[in-house]
């Protein structure tokens, strides 16, 4: 038989990805938990996680355990708060990881929307770079992820967009006239562009190659809110994603400076709203990857407004 207090190891154990953090979560010492969890091993006669890389990883057996685990503990915590509360409705936290693209501007303007419908939700934001919201959502450890490129697999559910990117330039700028542009209308041109390894830049300086003109990279830079601002000033032109265009068209004040056309030939730039498949999802946070889901299309129509009616995303 299983307890409760096995059930609340294990689903501390995944949530943090390690024996030592849950044991903090949880004010025991970290003995004692490897204790706890070699006795359900020994009970249930199977192996429950794997060592990769320092990291704890769950068997498939686990997530079969973990969802019933959730489900249990679930009721405990509800039946708990409503005596607690005299009936009234259990807080539920909505545990996200996000890239910071999505975190700096538009997460936190999603999650108000939502709070503002369902007050009783609590949110946890953690920010990571892609491949580690990927590798955190493959432990089950959260409810939502945002990351470039990712691809559905049997830890994962992946509601993928691919946008085409777009061409910035200070307002003003002669090649505005035009509708599309082309490498050959920047050739020798600084361009403000993300780092080097960025697949945006790489791709880029691809199309520049492949056009046989002169790319320049004059500033190279990690996030496009800097970009935003040296195309802003006059001193260059910028290519990323609409995404990036609408947020810092809320954030600068001076976004009336920034004027967005159509690139060619077409960069892709991918991103996807991530979910677990191996745990069930509490109903608060299935209404908010839905709510995200949602933002995501009407943010991705307000930018098409700022460019021309060919569409930027599909």
């Amino acid at each position: 038989m299983i307890s409760l207090w096995q059930m609340t190891v294990i689903r501390e154990i995944m949530k943090t990805g390690s024996i030592s953090a849950a044991a903090r979560q949880l004010g025991r010492t970290q003995p004692a938990l490897s204790a706890t969890v070699k006795e359900l091993e020994r009970s249930m006669n199977c192996q429950l996680f794997e060592r990769q890389k320092g990291r704890l990883i769950p068997v498939p057996e686990t997530f079969f355990l973990l969802d019933r685990a959730n489900e249990i503990l679930e009721q405990v915590d509800d039946l708990k708060q409503l005596l607690k509360s005299g009936g009234e409705a259990t807080p539920t936290k909505i545990n996200i990881s996000s890239m910071p693209v999505f975190s700096d501007h538009f997460l936190p303007h999603v999650i108000a929307e939502f709070s503002k419908k369902h007050p009783k939700a609590n949110f946890q934001v953690s920010v990571q770079g892609s491949p580690e919201v990927i590798s955190s959502m493959e432990t089950q450890r959260f409810d939502v992820g945002l990351a470039e490129r990712g691809k559905e697999n049997e830890l994962i559910h992946c509601r993928g967009f691919e946008v085409d990117c777009i061409c910035a330039l200070p307002k003003g700028d002669p090649l505005l006239v035009k509708s599309v542009i082309e490498p050959a209308d920047l050739a020798g041109r600084p361009c403000a562009s993300f780092l080097p390894e960025h697949h945006i830049a790489k791709a880029l300086k691809a199309a520049f190659n492949n056009a046989g003109v002169d790319f320049n990279p004059k500033f190279q830079m990690q996030n496009s809110a800097a970009q935003y601002e040296i195309i802003g000033s006059g001193a260059g032109f910028g290519v990323f994603s609409p995404l990036n265009a609408w947020i810092h068209r809320h954030l600068w004040s001076n976004n009336n400076y920034i004027g967005f056309r159509r690139f060619a030939p077409k960069i892709a730039y991918q991103f996807s709203i991530i979910t677990p498949k191996r745990r069930p999802l509490s109903r608060a946070a299935m209404a908010f990857a839905r709510a995200l889901e949602g933002a995501v299309v009407q943010m991705l129509d307000e930018a098409q407004s700022h460019i021309d009616d060919a569409p930027i995303w599909r």
